[in-house]
């Protein structure tokens, strides 16, 4: 008996299935399938209902159907297709809603120090504690006859340990005595002098093993220039993996970080020489190059840095990075690196009370921005008005906006769910940073986000040192270890070949003054580096606005500050930063420091009316630090500025307000992906997911891909969080992954996994090979192996095969895509037509040429012979055949169980499913009613009615149901247990078809 296998503890519905329609040893409700894996954007590890493929695109962005993207890292990774977007939209295009699971990189918290093991990446991955990794461009300024040199980092390169990279040309002259840099042959290849109109420079990059490995090509930061550092070195790190680059095409670097505005704020048009300077990154003293190359985190979610409100007294030494007058954070919605490169949040209308003693609170608007409109034309995606910090209000912005946010409970294998507002934006939630905020407390800027610090650049003998300001060593831009042709760093004061620091005494702005005594050998070279600060708008006019008060100060994204063209380096400052690095928050001793931050309250009115933004104009102190980290800005003058902002002329805040400017902008970042860039497929199966071969024994903590696929199911395998009757991760064919599938939807007793097989076929992000090597001279029977050697048995379980053509509607371009996508289609379609438990297959049902698919279906990898198609079918793999006429027709409905019975057969599965979920929920209602007739009878009306309108569908033969006292007997009565039993037979799908035609005699009678 049935109620003999059930633990009852709390109470519930308890339902078991007893299959006794073995062979001797032989819409009421709309489907819903999860469908997890990679997409455009959207939030991530959150299952989420989606009703339409307009929807789909809203939240989730358009599939991708892959291909070549060039600049990869600044535009992200496109190469490979979503094949999660278009089972969506195949199943979308008849029958909705959908269930979708979005995956980032993560990774075990039993993760091993191995690289496969870590979300993210690394390069070089094998040899990093040895060589290749981070080398910085730095772009340093002509210099005044003291030579008080200022330089700033402008790019990033990322070489193999074979690689070398040089600057070549011209010897730069400094100094009075005007004497050449001569004595290191490292700074002679490293230190060039950019000449001409655009003052362009030239790199090489070779690989030592191979001298045939070189590029050699001049550059600019001119975005409009066909020699554009962009345009003319490899922006795509997927050409250093030779697992799926062909050896023709592969790199042994990629350019990284480039950052235009900061190189062209530095230098202007009429600067008439820049020095270039390679210099070997590291993340501390002593350190490897490469852990500025270690990109090896779990995926991270980006925020604002905080927003403050006004300065509590004008004419005060207030600091905008060190204020405790903290207000909020503005967080992307479970989304990354998507959030980050495309919305902005503004503020703007920022009000104070009209009247203060009646009602303290003032109002701003919030609004989600376009990340590469301007002011002239701004593109607003949301925009919430009236805001108040009054947490009794029904304006209160956590309320108005949300601050609901999501977690993952790794030990009960659950999402967790935070916060006390839902979410009403679709892109943003809001992370309250103080739960006592002063009435008066308006948003008026908000702090620096993370920068590399400065450092003073000292050469010996023969090696150069980095020094911070304050004369310890450089944390961030230190190497031990030099390659042949670049310039190394020594870690600390000990190490070999160190030289002591050069005469000269700090500059005003922290840079090194040299005087012409200085430049006698062994001097070299000094110079102040800095790293690139987020730009800000200086001036009301900036852009050409018609109306001042339009333009929104604080983040300025255009390529100048008289451009109105978007300046896309800014996602470069924005992302996540390498190694141990603090992400949001940079540490005192760190190697990072906050970028300047802003404030309406340093706005200045200038004699033409037009407002100017002046670091530090609001203090009477001194204010040094914040003038001096902004010099990159063209903004060293506001050391000159001091008092002279509009709040500290007036003595209020209000009087900014009163004017008008009342507006600002500011990013998101620190968001990242958690997927090694250099894979075109992140969840590819021979590497990332830990390979396909029989004998592979794949572990989550040492493959942090195969634990994040493993996770997006564990997120949807509870049926009391997540209602589902079908589960898929398209294009993921690893057998830890599948069985995980299976065995979630055999736990949950209420889906059916639909999987895609090992063997046969490979997706081009799998392998640098041919298409028709990847295709295989005999998939099939690789296929039928790969089946017969897992044993499967399950009837929650469904495969196809082959691998089939579609084509993108939005692009018109045909690409693969696994057999699942096209299975999901028909699954939706066969139910629109018919009936759930009708079989998805046939000419009917199943005619992927007619449209059965939701989607274009094309062509398939490999056309089936019939006894191709006899032997997938003994191994329950559903055929997908191609005939002369009919086209394409998925061909068989075969569950994964291999003992013969009804439930062999994917319609009888869906049957199955679907009442059990129809009666469970007839069963909660009765829950704690009386255990009695009058109860059971309510049950009994409910239940047959259903049953009979399944039957006069063609989804039953028969049925029965038997609940009455020799089912709940009086010792069940006892127990508060009620025992009901269902009989059903259900209706077969016709597979065989026997026609006997006989030929007759001509005189022969039809009649006998």
């Amino acid at each position: 008996m049935s109620v003999d296998r059930f633990r009852f503890v709390s109470p519930g519905v308890f339902i078991n299935e007893i299959d006794q329609s073995q062979v001797p040893q032989t819409s009421i409700a709309q489907p819903s399938p999860a469908i997890i894996g990679r997409f455009e954007r959207g939030p991530a590890f959150v299952p989420t209902i989606v009703n339409s493929f307009d929807e789909l695109v809203n939240i989730y962005g358009n599939p991708i159907p892959g291909g070549t993207v060039v600049d990869v890292w600044r535009d992200g990774n496109h190469a490979a297709p979503t094949y999660a977007a278009y089972a969506a939209q195949a199943y979308l295009a008849n029958s909705a809603p959908v269930t979708i699971v979005r995956l980032l990189g993560d990774q075990s918290a039993l993760a091993s120090g191995a690289d496969l093991a870590r979300a993210g990446w690394i390069y070089p991955e094998a040899t990093k504690d040895t060589a290749g990794g981070a080398y910085g461009l730095f772009m340093i300024n002509s210099g005044s006859t003291t030579d008080d040199l200022e330089g700033v980092l402008a790019a990033v390169f990322y070489l193999s340990s074979s690689a070398n990279i040089v600057l070549v040309g011209a010897q730069p002259t400094m100094g009075t005595a005007g004497s050449p840099v001569s004595a290191n042959a490292a700074v002679l290849e490293s230190s060039v002098v950019g000449s001409g109109t655009t003052q362009e420079l030239k790199l090489r990059i070779s690989t030592i093993a191979s001298s045939s490995a070189t590029v050699e090509s001049t550059f600019n930061f001119d975005a409009t220039s066909p020699r554009y550092i962009r345009k003319v070195f490899n922006t795509n790190p997927q050409l250093v993996n030779s697992s799926i680059t062909p050896s023709a095409n592969q790199e042994g670097y990629f350019l990284g970080e480039s950052f235009d505005r900061a190189v062209n704020d530095k230098f202007s048009s009429t600067t008439t020489k820049k020095f270039g300077l390679i210099l070997a990154l590291s993340a501390s003293s002593g350190g490897a190059r490469t852990k500025m190359a270690d990109f090896q985190k779990t995926f991270k979610i980006p925020q604002t840095p905080p927003i403050i409100a006004q300065d509590p007294g004008p004419n005060s030494l207030f600091d905008i990075n060190s204020t405790t007058r903290e207000m909020f954070n503005i967080v992307a919605r479970d989304d990354a690196e998507w959030a980050q490169n495309n919305i902005k949040i503004a503020f703007k209308d920022i009000l104070q009370s009209p009247n203060p003693s009646f009602q303290p609170w003032g109002s701003f608007t919030l609004q989600v921005r376009a990340m590469n409109d301007t002011d002239n034309n701004p593109l607003v995606l949301e925009e919430y008005n009236n805001l108040s910090m009054n947490s009794d209000s029904p304006n209160y912005i956590a309320r108005r906006i949300g601050d609901s946010s999501t977690g993952w409970d790794s030990v009960n294998k659950k999402v967790t769910y935070a916060g006390e507002y839902p979410n009403q934006s679709r892109y943003i939630r809001v992370n309250m940073l103080t739960d006592s905020p002063g009435k008066d407390w308006l948003p008026f800027g908000f702090k620096g986000i993370p920068k590399f610090k400065g450092f003073n650049l000292v050469s010996g003998s023969t090696v150069f040192r980095a020094l911070n300001v304050t004369g310890s060593d450089a944390t961030w831009a230190l190497s031990t270890d030099p390659i042949s042709g670049s310039v190394g760093f020594g870690g600390n004061a000990s190490t070999a070949g160190h030289q002591a620091i050069m005469s000269g005494t700090l500059a005003p702005q922290g840079g090194i003054v040299c005087t012409a005594a200085d430049l006698a050998s062994p001097f070299e070279l000094t110079a102040s580096l800095q790293g690139p600060t987020m730009p800000l708008r200086l001036s009301s006019s900036d852009g050409g606005l018609a109306l001042g008060t339009n333009a929104y100060f604080g983040l300025q994204n255009t390529l100048s500050r008289t451009s109105l063209v978007p300046d896309d380096s800014i996602r470069d400052l924005l992302r996540i930063r390498p190694g141990g690095l603090q992400r949001l928050d940079p540490a005192a001793a760190g190697p990072m420091e906050r970028c300047p931050g802003f404030s309406l309250d340093n706005l200045v009115l200038n004699a033409n009316q037009d407002a100017a933004y002046y670091s530090g104009s609001i203090q009477n102190g001194q204010g040094y630090s914040e003038v001096r980290a902004g010099q990159s800005q063209g903004m060293s003058y506001g050391a000159r500025r001091k008092g002279v902002s509009i709040t500290a002329k007036s003595g209020s805040y209000e009087a900014v307000l009163d004017l008008d400017y009342n507006r600002f902008v500011v990013p998101l970042y620190g968001g990242f992906d958690g997927f090694n860039i250099a894979e075109a497929e992140p969840f590819n199966n021979a590497r990332a997911l830990g390979g396909e071969e029989p004998s592979s024994v794949v572990s989550d903590s040492d493959f942090a891909m195969h634990y994040t696929a493993k996770k997006g199911i564990d997120v949807v395998a509870d049926p009391d969080q997540v209602d589902i009757n079908l589960m898929a991760i398209p294009g993921i064919t690893v057998r830890g992954v599948t069985d995980h599938l299976i065995k979630a939807c055999e736990s949950r007793a209420d889906a059916l996994g639909i999987i895609d097989l090992e063997g046969g076929f490979k997706a081009q992000a799998e392998s640098s090979d041919s298409f028709a090597t990847r295709a295989g001279s005999s998939p099939a029977t690789q296929t039928v192996s790969a089946v017969k050697a897992r044993a499967l048995n399950n009837s929650y379980g469904a495969c196809y095969y082959p691998w089939v053509q579609i084509q993108d509607t939005l692009s018109g371009k045909r690409l693969w895509v696994p057999p699942s996508v096209a299975a999901l289609g028909t699954y939706a379609s066969s139910a629109a037509v018919s009936e759930l438990w009708f079989a998805p297959a046939g000419f009917n049902r199943g005619g992927l040429s007619q449209g059965a698919a939701g989607i274009p279906v094309t062509s398939v990898v490999d056309r089936l012979t019939s006894a191709q198609r006899d032997k997938l079918y003994e191994v329950n793999v559903n055929p997908i055949a191609t005939f002369p006429a009919e086209g394409i027709v998925v061909f068989g409905q075969k569950t994964l169980q291999a003992s013969a019975s009804a439930l062999d057969r994917i319609n009888v599965r869906r049957l199955l499913i679907f009442l059990k979920k129809r009666i469970s929920r007839i069963s909660t209602r009765i829950l704690f009613d009386p255990n009695i007739q009058v109860t059971w009878d309510r049950f009994l009306a409910q239940v047959e009615p259903l049953l009979r309108s399944v039957k006069s569908r063609y989804g039953l033969a028969e049925y029965r149901v038997i609940l009455d006292t020799t089912t709940t007997t009086s010792e069940m009565v006892d127990r508060n247990i009620m025992y009901a039993k269902v009989l059903l037979k259900p209706t077969r799908a016709i597979e065989f078809i026997a026609l006997d035609f006989v030929v007759m005699r001509s005189g022969a009678s039809f009649d006998d």
